[in-house]
């Protein structure tokens, strides 16, 4: 009962000096505020860290034919990888999927429009290595590679392009006067190229018909492809397939112990894992410098419930005089810190959410908001421990006034 006291005896105080309490209050609450709004921003990037890392093109490399010598002067032929090269690499254990690509720029004409894309000779591989899937209609099939068949698969511009919309499911389109019949449309592709250009612009179709009918069927394309796109099951395998798809190439191209590789080895993870240490550590100086807000808001409550103590002066000795007791002025104190810590909390954590709704839309690509309950109840934890801490000094000044000379305060 005694300690229900104390707290009823808290909260009056609180309530009837509503002016003292808010301007207490005020630096509490941005401070929160501060800091659950830099941790949200954290925890934001924190699992779009996690959602990079996790893709596939995180798990991805390429490789190219380098022409490059050790010196200008001694700059080697263009050499292109084959077939051979790409079934040898899928057995390496721990590739989820690796294709190579064949691909020309075209004119697509149906018989509204026609337009300038990005044309790929695919295989089965294609589209598991590089996480593309289907919003409608069929994949390439074994059957059409094997056959020859002059199907396509259209990305989204295309399909907003020649048919605005439509279903284009079995329609004609012509590529390079060849008549080919759409048999589905991709999904929007999410990443972007690193040239920055359109991936939604390609039309897909199979290898075997690229060769033969685009680029002429002659010996120099009959087997080969620019390019090798693998992709690992996990991240911790990169590295080994990296080692053994630099052993196969060196062997299937006749290269010698002390010859320069004629290719080159793209693997972009550790640029994404670099990209993800930034983004922690700038989160780690988001929270900082929201702390040091809500460390300022803890100062202005010890300044203000001290201005508080020498306020009720003459109220403290006379409840000492009718028998409170030391540690019965310095929890009442204590509990005023706590309470008013804690409220500014509450509100903190409203102003957050709201300031979120206007800031949000402006924050750069790669930085979003995150209000998880995790977020909020470390946030409002912290007010409670600022309460606790910086409330104490005025708690224990009040309780070591001696109650004689308290009563005598003007």
């Amino acid at each position: 009962m005694f300690g229900f006291s104390i707290l009823r005896d808290a909260i009056s105080s609180l309530i009837e000096h509503p002016l003292r309490t808010a301007l207490t209050s005020l630096g509490v609450m941005l401070g929160v505020a501060a800091v659950y709004f830099m941790l949200a921003i954290g925890e934001g990037s924190k699992r779009d860290i996690l959602e990079q890392l996790d893709s596939i093109s995180a798990r991805s490399m390429s490789v190219f034919p380098d022409r490059r010598g050790r010196r200008s002067s001694n700059d080697r032929p263009w050499r292109p990888f084959s077939e051979d090269d790409i079934n040898r690499i899928r057995n390496i254990g721990g590739v989820l999927g690796a294709t190579g690509s064949l691909n020309t720029n075209v004119t697509a004409v149906n018989e509204t429009s026609d337009w300038s894309t990005d044309l790929h000779g695919i295989d089965l591989d294609y589209m598991k290595t590089k996480d593309i899937t289907l919003m409608t209609g069929e994949p390439i099939t074994s059957s059409d590679i094997e056959r020859r068949e002059t199907v396509a698969l259209i990305g989204q511009t295309v399909w907003n392009t020649l048919f605005r919309g439509e279903n284009p499911i079995g329609a004609r389109i012509k590529i390079n006067n060849i008549p080919f019949k759409v048999k589905g449309v991709l999904s929007a592709i999410e990443e972007t190229s690193w040239r920055g250009n359109d991936q939604d612009n390609i039309i897909l179709i199979p290898r075997t018909t690229a060769r033969n009918r685009i680029f002429g069927g002659n010996e120099l394309v009959r087997d080969y492809v620019n390019g090798i796109e693998i992709a690992a099951t996990t991240q911790d395998v990169l590295p080994r397939i990296e080692r053994e798809v630099g052993e196969i190439l060196r062997q299937t191209r006749n290269l010698k112990v002390n010859d320069a590789p004629d290719f080159r080895v793209f693997n972009f993870s550790a640029n994404r894992q670099q990209t993800a240490r930034t983004q922690q550590i700038l989160s780690v100086f988001l929270a900082a410098a929201g702390s040091i807000v809500l460390l300022v808001g803890g100062v202005g409550l010890m300044n203000i419930m001290l201005v508080s103590v020498t306020e009720r002066t003459r109220e403290i000795g006379l409840r000492m005089a009718l028998g409170a007791r030391q540690l019965d002025i310095l929890f009442q104190f204590l509990i005023e810190a706590i309470m008013i810590s804690f409220l500014s909390g509450l509100m903190g954590l409203a102003l957050a959410h709201g300031l979120a709704y206007f800031v949000g839309p402006l924050l750069p690509d790669g930085m979003s908001l995150v209000f998880s309950p995790d977020v909020a109840l470390l946030a409002v934890s912290t007010s409670l421990i600022v309460g606790v801490l910086f409330g104490f000094l005025p708690a224990r000044r009040a309780a070591q006034l001696n109650p004689i000379e308290a009563l005598r305060h003007e």
